[in-house]
C-alpha cells in the first residue's frame, strides 16, 4: 500500500488544535466510556454506472488510486491500495486528514485475464489537481504510426468535488466515489452468408482513435491520432451439407476480432473500417458511435448518449459479407439486436 498523507499546519497550529481537542472532543471525563475518541474517515467506492445498475466493484476492482485536495487544488492525501476480487462491494480506505472540505478523484483498475494487457498510467506530478490525469501508451513511432493492439486492463474514473469530511469522532463513513469505466472491449465480427470461404488472413480490422489521454475531470484531453489494431482474432466456421450425410464438410466463412479502447465519448466520432489487405479494397467504413447509439433504446437506464456509451462497455457488433467481400447493407447486429445501418454509411 502506497501511502501520502500531508498535514500542511504550522507547529503551533497543530499545538493549538491539539490542546483544544483535549479539552473538548477528547474530554475524558465525558467519553471514557466510547473507547477510540478520534475520528476515522473511511471513503466508500461503488461501481453501479452499467447497464445492470447495479454495484460490481467488488468483482471488477484490483487497485484504487485515491486522491484529496484542498480548496486551492493542492494534493493533501494520496493512497493506494489493491486489493482481491470479491462478491463484497463494501469496501473502503481510511484517510488521515483534518476536518474540512476536499475533492476526491478516483483512478481504479482491473487486472486483465490476457496476457501482457496495457496500462492507463497516472501521472506522476499529482501535487495540483489540474495535473492529474492518466495516457495510455501507444506504440510506433509518431505520425500516422501510431497504435495500441493490446487489451487494456479496465479503467475507472470517479470524482466528487466539496466533500465535507464533519468535525467528529469515531468512524465517519465518507459518501462513496461513483466510478465510470473508461475501458470498452469491441468484437467485431464477418459472416460469409455464401459458401465460400473467408480469408481473415487479407481482412484489416481498425479503429481510429483521439482517446489516449484524460484530464482530472475524465474528459479527453489532445488530439493525437492513433489506430486501435485488434489483439485478438479468430476464424468461425459453419457445416454445410445435407443432415442425410454422415459428414458435413466444415468452411471457415466468417471470423472475428476484438479489441479494446479507451473512453467512448459520444461527441467524438469513430471510424471503423474493415478492408482487404491484398487489394487496399475498404470492404466498409463507418461511424462507430453513431452505430453502437442504434441499441441505446433498449437501455432504459441510459439518461443521455454519454451515459448510455459510459454504461454499456462490451459491444458485438456482426457484418455480413456475400461471395466476393461485399458488405450486405441491409442489416447488423449489434449486442444481439438487428439493425438497419444508416444507408448514408461508407462502403
Amino acid at each position: 500500500m502506497k501511502l501520502t498523507c500531508m498535514r500542511r499546519l504550522s507547529g503551533i497550529l497543530a499545538m493549538l488544535l491539539t490542546l483544544g481537542a483535549a479539552l473538548t472532543s477528547c474530554d475524558s471525563a465525558i467519553y471514557d466510556d466510547q473507547g477510540d475518541c478520534t475520528v476515522h474517515y473511511r471513503v466508500k467506492f461503488r461501481y453501479s454506472k452499467n447497464v445492470l445498475d447495479a454495484d460490481a466493484f467488488g468483482s471488477q476492482v484490483t487497485d484504487v488510486n485515491l486522491y484529496l485536495y484542498d480548496k486551492q487544488g493542492n494534493l493533501v492525501c494520496h493512497k493506494s491500495q489493491a486489493r482481491a476480487l470479491t462478491s463484497d462491494n463494501d469496501y473502503y480506505i481510511e484517510v488521515d486528514v483534518l476536518p474540512g472540505n476536499y475533492d476526491m478523484i478516483a483512478w481504479c483498475e482491473g487486472k486483465s485475464v490476457i496476457k501482457d494487457a496495457e496500462s492507463f498510467g497516472i501521472s506522476e506530478d499529482a501535487e495540483l489537481m489540474t495535473s492529474l490525469g492518466a495516457k495510455l501508451p501507444l506504440k510506433g513511432n509518431g505520425g500516422d504510426g501510431l497504435y495500441s493492439n493490446s487489451d487494456i486492463n479496465r479503467f475507472y474514473h470517479g470524482m466528487l468535488e466539496n466533500v465535507n469530511f464533519p468535525d467528529s469522532y469515531g468512524v465517519v463513513d465518507i459518501a462513496p466515489i461513483e466510478l465510470t469505466k473508461d475501458t470498452n472491449h469491441i468484437l467485431v465480427q464477418l459472416q460469409n452468408v455464401g459458401n465460400e470461404p473467408l480469408d481473415e488472413s487479407i481482412i484489416s480490422v481498425e479503429l481510429e482513435g483521439e482517446n489516449s489521454s484524460l484530464d482530472y475531470k475524465n474528459e479527453l484531453v489532445g488530439s493525437t491520432v492513433f489506430k486501435y489494431e485488434p489483439w485478438s482474432y479468430t476464424g468461425t466456421s459453419l457445416s454445410y451439407g445435407s443432415e442425410n450425410e454422415s459428414r458435413a464438410s466444415l468452411v471457415q466463412n466468417g471470423f472475428q476480432a476484438e479489441l479494446t479502447t479507451g473512453r467512448i465519448m459520444a461527441d467524438k466520432e469513430q471510424k471503423l473500417t474493415v478492408r482487404r489487405t491484398d487489394t487496399d479494397e475498404i470492404i466498409f467504413s463507418i461511424p462507430l458511435v453513431e452505430y453502437l447509439l442504434l441499441v441505446r433504446g433498449e437501455y432504459e437506464k441510459a439518461t443521455s448518449n454519454q451515459d448510455y456509451l459510459d454504461r454499456c462497455d462490451d459491444y458485438t457488433l456482426v457484418f455480413f459479407i456475400q461471395d466476393g467481400y461485399t458488405w450486405m447493407k441491409t442489416k447488423v447486429l449489434i449486442n444481439g439486436w438487428r439493425r438497419v445501418p444508416p444507408q448514408n454509411s461508407g462502403m
